[in-house]
Protein backbone atom coordinates (compact mmCIF):
# COMPACT_ATOMS: atom_id res chain seq x y z
CA UNK A 1 0.00 0.00 0.00
CA UNK A 2 2.79 2.39 0.88
CA UNK A 3 4.60 1.65 -2.38
CA UNK A 4 1.44 2.35 -4.36
CA UNK A 5 0.92 5.67 -2.59
CA UNK A 6 4.59 6.57 -3.01
CA UNK A 7 4.74 5.76 -6.73
CA UNK A 8 1.47 7.56 -7.48
CA UNK A 9 2.35 10.69 -5.55
CA UNK A 10 5.87 10.82 -6.95
CA UNK A 11 4.64 10.65 -10.53
CA UNK A 12 2.04 13.34 -9.80
CA UNK A 13 4.81 15.62 -8.53
CA UNK A 14 7.26 14.81 -11.34
CA UNK A 15 4.64 15.20 -14.08
CA UNK A 16 3.46 18.51 -12.52
CA UNK A 17 -0.02 17.19 -11.88
CA UNK A 18 0.81 18.54 -8.43
CA UNK A 19 2.86 21.62 -9.38
CA UNK A 20 5.54 23.31 -7.24
CA UNK A 21 3.95 25.09 -4.30
CA UNK A 22 0.65 23.16 -4.47
CA UNK A 23 -0.79 22.30 -1.06
CA UNK A 24 -2.55 19.14 0.02
CA UNK A 25 -3.31 17.00 3.06
CA UNK A 26 -2.87 13.36 3.99
CA UNK A 27 -6.62 12.93 4.12
CA UNK A 28 -7.09 14.35 0.61
CA UNK A 29 -4.49 11.99 -0.84
CA UNK A 30 -5.83 9.00 1.10
CA UNK A 31 -9.35 9.60 -0.19
CA UNK A 32 -8.18 10.07 -3.79
CA UNK A 33 -6.25 6.78 -3.69
CA UNK A 34 -8.77 4.84 -1.65
CA UNK A 35 -6.22 4.14 1.08
CA UNK A 36 -5.92 4.70 4.79
CA UNK A 37 -3.81 7.57 6.10
CA UNK A 38 -1.00 5.33 7.38
CA UNK A 39 0.52 4.26 4.03
CA UNK A 40 0.02 7.79 2.70
CA UNK A 41 1.85 9.23 5.72
CA UNK A 42 4.73 6.78 5.16
CA UNK A 43 4.87 7.67 1.45
CA UNK A 44 4.93 11.38 2.22
CA UNK A 45 7.74 10.89 4.74
CA UNK A 46 9.78 9.20 2.01
CA UNK A 47 9.03 11.96 -0.50
CA UNK A 48 10.00 14.53 2.12
CA UNK A 49 13.38 12.80 2.56
CA UNK A 50 13.83 13.00 -1.21
CA UNK A 51 13.07 16.73 -1.15
CA UNK A 52 9.93 16.57 -3.29
CA UNK A 53 7.39 17.61 -0.64
CA UNK A 54 7.60 19.82 2.43
CA UNK A 55 5.47 19.40 5.58
CA UNK A 56 3.72 22.54 6.80
CA UNK A 57 2.89 22.72 10.53
CA UNK A 58 -0.84 22.04 11.02
CA UNK A 59 -1.44 22.71 7.32
CA UNK A 60 -0.57 19.48 5.52
CA UNK A 61 2.11 19.51 2.82
CA UNK A 62 3.23 21.52 -0.17
CA UNK A 63 5.08 20.32 -3.26
CA UNK A 64 8.60 21.65 -2.84
CA UNK A 65 9.29 24.71 -5.02
CA UNK A 66 11.94 24.59 -7.73
CA UNK A 67 14.65 27.15 -7.01
CA UNK A 68 17.68 28.18 -9.03
CA UNK A 69 19.92 27.08 -6.18
CA UNK A 70 18.46 23.59 -6.02
CA UNK A 71 18.31 23.25 -9.81
CA UNK A 72 21.97 24.21 -10.12
CA UNK A 73 22.96 21.73 -7.42
CA UNK A 74 20.96 18.99 -9.11
CA UNK A 75 22.48 19.73 -12.53
CA UNK A 76 25.97 19.64 -11.04
CA UNK A 77 25.21 16.31 -9.37
CA UNK A 78 23.91 15.01 -12.69
CA UNK A 79 27.20 15.87 -14.39
CA UNK A 80 29.23 14.12 -11.69
CA UNK A 81 27.13 10.95 -11.48
CA UNK A 82 26.48 10.43 -15.16
CA UNK A 83 30.05 11.21 -16.20
CA UNK A 84 31.37 8.61 -13.79
CA UNK A 85 28.74 6.10 -14.93
CA UNK A 86 29.76 6.64 -18.56
CA UNK A 87 33.44 6.19 -17.65
CA UNK A 88 32.78 2.87 -15.88
CA UNK A 89 30.40 1.69 -18.59
CA UNK A 90 33.01 2.25 -21.33
CA UNK A 91 35.68 0.54 -19.24
CA UNK A 92 33.55 -2.54 -18.49
CA UNK A 93 31.99 -2.72 -21.97
CA UNK A 94 28.28 -3.30 -22.47
CA UNK A 95 26.74 -6.62 -23.40
CA UNK A 96 26.06 -6.75 -27.17
CA UNK A 97 22.27 -6.48 -26.80
CA UNK A 98 22.56 -3.48 -24.47
CA UNK A 99 25.06 -1.79 -26.77
CA UNK A 100 22.78 -2.34 -29.76
CA UNK A 101 19.83 -0.85 -27.89
CA UNK A 102 21.90 2.15 -26.80
CA UNK A 103 22.83 2.83 -30.41
CA UNK A 104 19.17 2.58 -31.46
CA UNK A 105 18.09 5.05 -28.79
CA UNK A 106 20.78 7.54 -29.82
CA UNK A 107 19.50 7.69 -33.40
CA UNK A 108 16.68 10.14 -32.70
CA UNK A 109 16.74 12.79 -35.39
CA UNK A 110 14.23 14.89 -33.45
CA UNK A 111 16.25 14.98 -30.20
CA UNK A 112 17.48 18.50 -30.96
CA UNK A 113 13.84 19.59 -30.44
CA UNK A 114 12.72 18.39 -27.01
CA UNK A 115 9.39 20.19 -26.84
CA UNK A 116 6.29 19.59 -28.92
CA UNK A 117 4.13 16.50 -29.35
CA UNK A 118 7.07 14.10 -29.06
CA UNK A 119 8.12 15.31 -25.62
CA UNK A 120 6.68 12.38 -23.65
CA UNK A 121 8.35 9.83 -25.90
CA UNK A 122 11.69 11.64 -25.70
CA UNK A 123 11.47 11.66 -21.91
CA UNK A 124 10.94 7.88 -22.00
CA UNK A 125 13.75 7.29 -24.50
CA UNK A 126 16.19 9.46 -22.57
CA UNK A 127 15.38 7.62 -19.33
CA UNK A 128 16.11 4.28 -20.98
CA UNK A 129 19.31 5.64 -22.57
CA UNK A 130 20.65 6.93 -19.26
CA UNK A 131 19.59 3.79 -17.38
CA UNK A 132 21.47 1.48 -19.75
CA UNK A 133 24.66 3.47 -19.16
CA UNK A 134 24.10 3.65 -15.40
CA UNK A 135 23.48 -0.08 -15.11
CA UNK A 136 26.43 -0.69 -17.42
CA UNK A 137 28.70 0.94 -14.84
CA UNK A 138 28.54 -2.24 -12.76
CA UNK A 139 28.05 -0.16 -9.61
CA UNK A 140 24.55 -0.76 -8.23
CA UNK A 141 24.64 2.18 -5.83
CA UNK A 142 25.79 4.56 -8.54
CA UNK A 143 23.08 3.28 -10.87
CA UNK A 144 20.40 3.80 -8.21
CA UNK A 145 21.64 7.33 -7.55
CA UNK A 146 21.47 8.12 -11.28
CA UNK A 147 17.91 6.76 -11.56
CA UNK A 148 16.73 8.77 -8.54
CA UNK A 149 18.40 11.89 -9.91
CA UNK A 150 16.69 11.40 -13.28
CA UNK A 151 13.28 11.63 -11.61
CA UNK A 152 14.16 15.02 -10.16
CA UNK A 153 15.63 16.18 -13.47
CA UNK A 154 12.43 15.13 -15.24
CA UNK A 155 10.36 17.41 -13.01
CA UNK A 156 12.62 20.34 -13.81
CA UNK A 157 12.63 19.47 -17.53
CA UNK A 158 8.83 19.48 -17.56
CA UNK A 159 8.80 22.85 -15.83
CA UNK A 160 11.31 24.22 -18.33
CA UNK A 161 9.10 23.06 -21.21
CA UNK A 162 6.19 25.00 -19.72
CA UNK A 163 8.21 28.15 -19.14
CA UNK A 164 10.08 28.25 -22.44
CA UNK A 165 8.69 28.50 -25.98
CA UNK A 166 9.51 25.58 -28.28
CA UNK A 167 13.10 25.82 -29.42
CA UNK A 168 15.72 23.76 -31.17
CA UNK A 169 19.22 23.23 -29.82
CA UNK A 170 21.49 22.03 -32.63
CA UNK A 171 24.18 19.72 -31.38
CA UNK A 172 22.17 17.92 -28.68
CA UNK A 173 21.90 14.79 -30.83
CA UNK A 174 25.61 14.88 -31.66
CA UNK A 175 26.47 15.13 -27.98
CA UNK A 176 24.55 11.95 -27.28
CA UNK A 177 26.10 10.16 -30.25
CA UNK A 178 29.56 11.12 -28.99
CA UNK A 179 28.83 9.32 -25.73
CA UNK A 180 27.79 6.18 -27.58
CA UNK A 181 30.82 6.32 -29.89
CA UNK A 182 33.16 6.45 -26.88
CA UNK A 183 31.38 3.55 -25.18
CA UNK A 184 31.51 1.50 -28.37
CA UNK A 185 35.23 2.24 -28.69
CA UNK A 186 35.88 1.27 -25.07
CA UNK A 187 37.23 4.75 -24.37
CA UNK A 188 36.45 5.55 -20.69
CA UNK A 189 38.02 9.02 -20.68
CA UNK A 190 36.25 9.92 -23.91
CA UNK A 191 32.92 8.68 -22.57
CA UNK A 192 33.32 10.66 -19.36
CA UNK A 193 34.19 13.86 -21.24
CA UNK A 194 31.37 13.40 -23.77
CA UNK A 195 28.84 12.89 -20.96
CA UNK A 196 30.26 15.87 -19.08
CA UNK A 197 29.93 18.07 -22.17
CA UNK A 198 26.32 17.02 -22.58
CA UNK A 199 25.52 17.60 -18.91
CA UNK A 200 27.09 21.04 -18.80
CA UNK A 201 25.20 22.06 -21.94
CA UNK A 202 21.90 20.86 -20.45
CA UNK A 203 22.69 22.74 -17.24
CA UNK A 204 23.03 25.97 -19.18
CA UNK A 205 19.71 25.45 -20.97
CA UNK A 206 17.87 24.67 -17.74
CA UNK A 207 19.27 27.51 -15.66
CA UNK A 208 18.89 30.09 -18.43
CA UNK A 209 15.19 29.24 -18.69
CA UNK A 210 14.54 29.09 -14.96
CA UNK A 211 16.35 32.38 -14.33
CA UNK A 212 13.94 34.11 -16.72
CA UNK A 213 10.98 33.18 -14.50
CA UNK A 214 10.37 35.43 -11.45
CA UNK A 215 8.33 32.62 -9.86
CA UNK A 216 11.47 30.49 -9.77
CA UNK A 217 14.32 32.97 -9.43
CA UNK A 218 12.63 34.79 -6.53
CA UNK A 219 11.55 31.68 -4.65
CA UNK A 220 13.06 31.14 -1.23
CA UNK A 221 15.65 28.40 -0.94
CA UNK A 222 14.32 25.72 1.38
CA UNK A 223 16.78 24.40 3.95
Amino acid sequence: MMQRAYRTLKRQVIELERPPGAGFTELEVARSLGLSKTPVREALARLHREGLVTPMPRAGYIVSPVTLHDAADLCDMRVLLQSEAAFLCARRRLAPESLERLQELALDEEYDELSGPGFEERIRVNYEFETIIANGSGNARLALSVVNMLDEIERIARLVMRLAPPSTHPGRSQQRLAIVDAIVAGDPDGAREAMRTRGVSARGEILDTLSSSPAVSNAPILL
